[in-house]
């Protein structure tokens, strides 16, 4: 399978200069959102559906700036920095559910 966001792409997308961040750093990035959204498709076939490709490249996005940002915080080029400390919790899916609902496994753990 190939993965859902080319290190190349976030690379542009970021604006990230290559002999500053390697291949390696954006990676791991593609990784954990890979880790965190490939389980909850409801079907394989969908991780190459045009949304979710570019949910997952959001997802990457938020990523890389809770980490690299000062104070984890996202950086919006139009509104400067906007507070959220908490960008990688439980809502870093559901920031992008408009584009992922069709997509996802829906359902829960039944718990007797």
């Amino acid at each position: 399978m190939t993965a859902l966001v080319d290190v190349d792409r976030l690379r542009d997308t970021l604006a990230l200069d290559p002999d500053l961040v390697p291949d390696e750093v954006l990676a791991e990035v593609v990784a954990a959102v890979e880790g965190t959204l490939l389980p909850r498709l409801s079907d394989p076939a969908h991780a190459t559906a045009a949304a979710v490709r570019e949910a997952a490249l959001g997802m990457c996005v938020q990523v890389w700036q809770a980490r690299h940002a000062p104070g984890g915080q996202m950086v919006g080029g139009d509104l400067g920095t906007i507070v959220a400390p908490h960008l990688l919790g439980p809502g870093l899916v559901a920031r992008f559910g408009g584009l992922l609902a069709p997509y996802l496994r829906h359902g829960g753990a039944v718990i007797a």
